[in-house]
């Protein structure tokens, strides 16, 4: 090591480790190596494979009854989207123009070894919600559960597969007690037609 004095600058230290040169060459070479194949060989970096969650991509024609009888219809368009991290069921009203829009995108999440559930429509940022929710097998079914500002909602999408549809059962909290809030049943479009 040796100290420097440039005329008119204050001094400053260079370090000088000619040897060192090609090792740390080297060393960043090994580490950006490592980090390219460590990226490729990720199984976070692959594609989500869900065969549950397949039978869910195509076109539905959805009807929504709530909890106070009320009945709407919707279309929703169901796909794998950002490279096959997660599924996309994307709502609309039936109305021209939709009076109602959403999107939902399910995925996994490996580190916590459950199923997530980002549901967003034209209500607005206020009741868009992240749910998380684990697969039963027996009953083939996933079931999220929320946590908004006003109380826990859950929403089970639920698969028969002896009739390939699927049924939504939405649920909240109301003083303590749980109440349904919606059910959607799922048809194929093709099937409707």
């Amino acid at each position: 090591m040796r100290c420097v004095v440039p005329e008119n600058r204050k001094p400053f230290i260079r370090l000088n480790f000619p040897m060192f040169k090609r090792s740390i060459s080297g060393l960043m070479f090994l580490l950006l190596l490592g980090s390219a194949v460590a990226a490729e060989s990720d199984p976070a970096r692959g594609e989500f494979r869900d065969t549950f969650l397949d039978n869910l991509v195509g076109d539905w024609h959805v009807e929504r009854k709530f909890g106070n009888g009320r009945m709407v219809e919707n279309t929703v368009h169901v796909e794998w989207v950002l490279n096959h991290q997660f599924i996309e069921l994307h709502y609309r009203d039936v109305a021209t123009p939709p009076k109602y829009e959403a999107m939902v995108f399910i995925g996994y999440d490996t580190g916590e070894q459950r199923y997530v559930c980002h549901w967003i429509d034209n209500f607005g940022g206020q009741f868009s919600a992240l749910g998380h929710g684990k697969i039963d097998n027996e009953k083939r079914a996933i079931e999220f559960t929320f946590d908004y500002r006003d109380g826990p909602f859950t929403n089970k999408f639920s698969f028969d597969p002896a009739t390939k549809t699927w049924i939504s059962l939405m649920r909240q909290q109301e003083k303590g007690e749980w109440k349904l809030f919606a059910e959607d049943k799922f048809t194929r479009a093709e099937q409707r037609k």
